[in-house]
């Protein structure tokens, strides 16, 4: 699961943290999730190597606005790459956990 923010500037990142990730519910459900924060700070220093690299996913995912959460499963190829299939996205939901998660499942569900 990637979570492309703007951690330190980005209200709506900021209540999807606050609201949703930084709970007991989503704790209990991301036990087999993966999160992967992809910031994009404007007061927070980072270095260019995590610049780039945050630079291309945001190209290959096609995000223009945060938060953007993209769920994304990872094949692993013979070479040692790996492949990245997206599932499906969402950002921030009304409602709190329980009607995050019931996107994020429900995302999950056609992946299956």
């Amino acid at each position: 699961m990637f979570f492309f923010t703007g951690s330190d500037w980005c209200g709506w990142c900021i209540k999807l943290q606050k609201e949703v990730f930084h709970t007991d519910d989503f704790k209990e459900w991301s036990t087999e999730v993966i999160l992967i924060e992809l910031d994009y700070p404007r007061r927070t220093a980072q270095t260019d190597e995590i610049k780039a690299q945050n630079n291309q996913l945001q190209q290959m995912f096609g995000v223009r606005g945060y938060p953007a959460v993209h769920f994304v499963n990872v094949e692993k190829l013979d070479n040692g790459k790996m492949n990245l299939y997206n599932l499906g996205k969402t950002g921030y939901v009304r409602g709190g956990p329980d009607k995050w998660l019931e996107v994020a499942n429900s995302i999950l569900k056609k992946a299956i």
